[in-house]
């Protein structure tokens, strides 16, 4: 489905979240410039009135939460096989064999050893999906879902690298255990695991008032571009034909927003992550400059 795409952080009943690298919510959709159908001018100035505004400090405290391999690898585990059986239900066929899982595999093995947490990954378990959706997905544990209709707007390969690395970032960072992680403290802070306080009790009580007020963190996909694009360039890619990929996304989409308030928004607009990819390639070229970098047409064509 060449559209927008619903990501699949609303499976709320797991308590954790996929992210697709080219999704949006399905929303009416607005001309850039115009102001969305909503009733209030700025409805996240609203949210920040009542529960004050999410300072960096409560990342840091959520990041601070430990989910482990085995945690993650269950949550993942159930998580990617309800989206399987989801798409079969759907008519879709997935497969986890064949030259398009084995040319994905290899791209991975390449771009695997960038992330820090390697070691947590040992297996990635690949599956391509039989649909036209430009779309690919990242499940906890270490399962990546790709649409052959990504496979196929990526046009080359140094736009799909990007795209792996983007799937792999969000491994890496943890994005899709921010829900976890959120229940977790709401377990600790109202079961007073760790003794009761009542200042702790209402700094934890804010600080999971103002995450559900923003359910969702686009700045997350905007770390993962980043990741994407600066892994492609270290070895060797083009990270350039990435953010070509988010420009022609947004020619594809003429342009269109989702009319929705900016404390909803899942992902970056099209056209903020061209811009962001691109100035990206000059700062890496700036501090490591690189006459060839490689862009892979063929490659992708010929699945080798």
């Amino acid at each position: 489905m060449i559209t927008l795409i619903t990501c699949c952080r609303g499976f709320r009943p797991l308590a954790v979240g996929c992210f697709g690298v080219l999704a949006f919510i399905s929303m009416p959709t607005i001309a850039q410039g115009q102001q969305p159908p909503f009733p209030f001018s700025d409805p996240q100035k609203m949210f920040e009135q009542f529960f004050g505004a999410a300072p960096q400090e409560d990342r840091a405290e959520l990041d601070k939460i430990e989910i482990s391999a085995r945690d993650e690898a269950q949550l993942g585990e159930r998580a990617s096989r309800e989206y399987l059986a989801e798409l079969r239900r759907q008519g879709i066929k997935v497969v986890t064999r064949g030259d398009e899982v084995e040319y994905l595999r290899t791209l991975i093995d390449q771009v695997r050893p960038k992330m820090e947490h390697a070691a947590r990954y040992k297996t990635i378990q690949v599956h391509v999906a039989d649909s036209e959706e430009t779309d690919a997905r990242s499940f906890p544990g270490g399962t990546l879902i790709f649409y052959r209709g990504l496979l196929e707007f990526a046009e080359n390969e140094a736009a799909l690298v990007g795209v792996i690395g983007h799937e792999l970032s969000h491994l890496d960072h943890g994005h899709q255990l921010f829900d976890a992680k959120r229940m977790k403290l709401m377990q600790s802070t109202f079961a007073g695991t760790n003794g009761f306080s009542p200042d702790q009790f209402f700094r934890n009580g804010q600080m999971l008032m103002r995450s559900f007020s923003k359910p969702f963190r686009p700045e997350d996909e905007s770390e993962a571009d980043d990741d994407g694009a600066t892994w492609a360039y270290e070895l060797g890619y083009d990270p350039r034909e990435m953010a070509n990929l988010f420009l022609r996304l947004h020619e594809r989409d003429r342009g269109a927003k989702p009319g929705l308030p900016s404390f909803l928004l899942t992902h970056p607009y099209h056209l903020d992550r061209y811009e962001a990819l691109t100035e990206r390639f000059q700062e890496l070229q700036a501090t490591t400059p690189k006459d060839r970098l490689y862009i892979g047409t063929e490659n992708l064509a010929r699945r080798v």
